[in-house]
């Protein structure tokens, strides 16, 4: 099962649209690390909702641990719609790897969902065009952040939730590189009067 660009979008892209560019995805694609780059690329500011948690309610993996997961999840969205769902000027904002997929709290996050595809253009980017290939390079990197993390329990758990990561997604950029070369290949395909999205073919 590979990745490949399809063609099939129905809308046309540029730096001049006034969506944000939301970069969905699991933890450890290179959303927060790209991210920055492509602002820059786009002439706009970087928003980050992790980081917007930690400056607000704290630590994430503390406030699950001691609040639980479905009011981290309530907590999230509310800190999305204040912080980044009312701005005026478009962004290019990081969403959190489970903003958009989450077992617990499912009507808030369809209201998610809603809310990203109303306000904005989903880019889910992904190191590898082999999903098995791609897992493993991202769960290596999830793994080696030191949070506890089990590699079989992240393996299998990337792999189901990857098609729902494809189904919500405007446009899939492939790369594996630098952050900078990321950010790049994400603008091309944005100025690309063309810009594709990629499916599983």
């Amino acid at each position: 099962m590979q990745l490949r660009a399809c063609g099939r979008s129905s809308r046309r892209y540029s730096v001049h649209m006034d969506l944000h560019v939301f970069l969905i995805g699991p933890g450890g694609v290179g959303k927060t690390s790209s991210g920055p780059h492509l602002a820059k690329l786009l002439g706009r500011e970087f928003v980050d909702l992790d980081e917007i948690f930690m400056s607000g309610p704290g630590h994430i993996g503390r406030y699950i641990k001691n609040c639980g997961y479905a009011q981290y999840v309530r907590e999230n969205s509310k800190l999305f719609f204040e912080h980044i769902y009312q701005r005026t000027s478009p962004c290019v904002c990081a969403l959190s790897s489970g903003f958009l997929i989450a077992e617990e709290e499912v009507e808030i996050v369809e209201l998610n969902k809603s809310a990203v595809k109303k306000k904005g253009h989903s880019v889910l980017l992904l190191s590898h065009s082999d999903p098995d290939d791609c897992a493993k390079i991202v769960v290596a990197r999830q793994v080696g952040r030191g949070l506890n993390l089990r590699q079989e329990i992240e393996l299998p758990k990337f792999l189901a939730r990857l098609p729902v990561y494809l189904s919500l997604a405007d446009q899939v950029t492939v790369f594996r590189g630098r952050p900078e070369g990321a950010a790049h290949s994400i603008f091309t395909q944005l100025n690309d009067a063309q810009s594709p999205t990629a499916d599983i073919c």
